[in-house]
């Protein structure tokens, strides 16, 4: 059964331009003295102070800007959807109610997160069959939210959770379908670089060349491996990524039955700290190339949103296979049916 990855998300800002406000206000547990408020779109990051058990503190109205409420260790996400909104506790969760739940962006979302709740007990209680069935039914619920709140912070959250799920041509249409003022943020500028960064590194292209500063003071390119002859697995990982360690086993088995003239593997560590994938490379043995510290340099070249990634390139640098093509038992017969040629 697929993963489904949740993101956290951050939404672009733009100008207030009415005097219509957002109150956010809620009582708290006992000993509570402040109620942190970030709204990164807006550049607000305050503590407010708790008066008598509650607090109450008055926000802009700009419903393309998300925020999170923290009270001791609980958290909750909202939209400044120009509504009064007030904390309250759902079973061990933080929820913000509207005064106007008709009119509130924020209660969209909690209709969306309630729902969300019931499809993962469903998900955790799944046979394995039903996975697709049941991702398809994720994307679809997403896919409705994002076309019903295309000028909104709701919106773009939906957007962002689709990439990776939904069909690049289907994610198209709905960013296409964005309110002008949305499309030009940063977060949905970026997303449609990476689809289009990886439309360029598809199977049937050319290999896209990076190169990156390595800790001896040597300089590592891509091309260094790619291109020169051998078909190539290239690995991106990171030492914190779970799927990642679990493939190692399958990259080892490769490696070992098919290294040689004709065949060799390079891991790419991404979006890590370079002591963590030391570490990692030691306790697991390996012994194949590596590139350190890349970072975001490989995946921005190639549309990377999430990891492992395993690229099959042939010897001439041309890309073969990517993705799920690539994974697990998928592997061995994979990169087999063209050493055979």
């Amino acid at each position: 059964m697929k993963n489904i990855l949740f993101t956290v998300l951050a939404i672009a800002a733009v100008a207030c331009t009415s005097e219509k406000k957002t109150t956010l206000s809620g009582t708290v547990p006992e000993g509570v003295e402040k109620v942190s408020v970030k709204v990164p779109d807006l550049g607000i990051d305050t503590l407010v102070a708790v008066n008598n058990g509650s607090f109450s503190i008055d926000l802009p109205f700009d419903k393309t800007a998300s925020g999170i409420v923290s009270i001791a260790r609980n958290r909750t996400q909202f939209v400044l959807d120009g509504t009064v909104l007030t904390l309250q506790e759902d079973g061990d969760a933080l929820i913000a109610k509207s005064s106007k739940p008709a009119a509130s962006i924020t209660e969209r979302m909690n209709e969306f997160v309630l729902w969300s709740r019931d499809f993962m007990k469903r998900y955790q209680e799944a046979e394995e069959e039903d996975g697709d069935a049941l991702m398809d039914e994720y994307t679809a619920k997403l896919e409705e939210c994002a076309k019903a709140n295309t000028d909104n912070a709701f919106g773009i959250m939906c957007v962002q959770s689709l990439q990776g799920m939904a069909e690049p041509a289907e994610l198209r249409e709905i960013i296409a379908a964005l309110a002008p003022e949305l499309q030009e943020k940063e977060t949905i500028a970026n997303m449609v670089k990476s689809m289009d960064a990886k439309d360029a590194t598809a199977p049937g292209k050319m290999f896209t060349d990076f190169e990156i500063p390595q800790p001896d003071g040597t300089v590592k390119k891509l091309s260094d491996y790619v291109g020169k002859g051998k078909y190539i697995l290239a690995d991106f990982w990171a030492s914190w990524c779970g799927p990642c360690r679990r493939e190692i086993p399958n990259i080892k088995k490769v490696y070992d039955k098919f290294h040689g003239p004709k065949f060799d593997v390079v891991s790419i560590a991404v979006w890590d700290k370079l002591a963590d994938t030391q570490r990692a490379i030691e306790v697991e043995g390996l012994k194949w190339n590596q590139i350190l510290d890349a970072q975001k340099v490989p995946t921005d070249a190639y549309g990377i949103v999430g990891i492992p990634e395993l690229i099959l390139f042939a010897p001439d640098g041309t890309i073969l296979k990517r993705g799920e093509e690539l994974r697990g038992e998928n592997m061995e017969p994979a990169i087999a049916e063209y050493l055979k040629k």
